[in-house]
């Protein structure tokens, strides 16, 4: 067996053995019961507020490949990202499926090292936006969370702006000799140069997206509490979701499964939702992103079928 592929499996091990043992503490009937109690209404809300931010996602990602000269029509990138969701179900970590992304991407544009900044852009503005929502909140919200869940935001917040800033300032790598080490490997030169090619205005307006998809994010997981009839202050919602996002990019798991139950489960304590209920906000979440997946599964074997037949034709 291959590296790539035992770190695989370990990680696939390392999310079901977590997920049984959060399971087993918290109680898996419990959470059961707790899950079949659930308002369907809302959850069918937040299932439809998911699909639009997924349309918002694939619009933010097209205004990054226009500014590379990269046309492609939003239809074709919303069903990219459909199916980047169904393969982030099952591939290791929560961005798994961004791997796909690429891949079909550059396929169809022949232009593979734009394809991964984009993308990669793409994923960090969003996170960019969240951190700021997080220490906006932060500031009139600090007294309801423990401190080190604020140290972690504030840091992660101006962690992740401050290297943005250094990203695009090329003066400053430059002084710091940082150009001269990316220029020893050509597909890091490449890519720095394609995200910076993007340009200002095209980064802002991807900022400016993310706003909204971020608050759509909050939204679903609103409704998903509300539907289990937690009802806390949103400020917990602007707080966590910004920290459990970030916990799903870590590749220690598979789709974040495990990590972010584990993540619901110790922050919304400090909102004194009960250990089932925050598991099973976290599962019915997860449950909207396997759903929509699926959806990207069907696009992904149609396109299969098409193009097999086309061939053939």
């Amino acid at each position: 067996m291959g590296k790539e592929k035992l770190l695989n499996l370990l990680k696939v091990c390392f999310s079901l053995a977590l997920l049984a043992l959060l399971l087993r503490q918290i109680g898996w009937q419990q959470t059961l019961e707790t899950l079949g109690k659930a308002r369907f209404s809302y959850l069918a809300a937040a299932l439809a507020l998911y699909l639009v931010g997924i349309v918002v996602r694939a619009y933010r990602w097209q205004i990054l490949l226009n500014a590379l000269g990269m046309d492609t029509p939003l239809a074709r990138l919303t069903v990219l990202y459909f199916v980047g969701t169904f393969f982030s179900s099952f591939l290791p970590t929560g961005i798994g499926g961004d791997v796909v992304r690429v891949y079909e991407l550059s396929r169809q544009s022949k232009r593979p090292i734009e394809s991964v900044g984009t993308v990669l852009l793409d994923r960090v503005t969003g996170l960019l936006m969240l951190f700021l929502i997080a220490l906006m909140a932060l500031a009139f919200s600090y007294q309801l969370i423990a401190p080190n869940v604020s140290a972690a935001i504030l840091l992660l917040c101006l962690g992740s702006w401050a290297g943005l800033g250094l990203m695009l300032r090329r003066d400053w790598l430059e002084r710091w000799g940082l150009l001269r080490i990316m220029a020893k490997i050509k597909q890091i030169r490449e890519l720095y140069e394609s995200i910076t090619a993007c340009g200002l205005k095209a980064i802002g307006g991807a900022l400016a997206i993310s706003l909204v998809f971020n608050v759509l994010l909050i939204a679903v997981n609103y409704l998903i509490a509300l539907s289990l009839r937690v009802e806390i202050p949103l400020w917990y919602f602007l707080l966590f979701i910004p920290l459990i996002s970030f916990l799903l990019i870590l590749p220690i798991s598979l789709s974040g499964l495990g990590v972010r139950e584990g993540g619901y489960v110790y922050l919304f304590a400090q909102a004194g939702v009960s250990a089932p209920l925050a598991l099973a906000m976290s599962l019915l979440f997860y449950v909207l992103n396997v759903a929509s997946g699926l959806i990207g599964g069907v696009l992904y074997a149609f396109e299969g079928v098409r193009g097999y037949v086309e061939d053939r034709g």
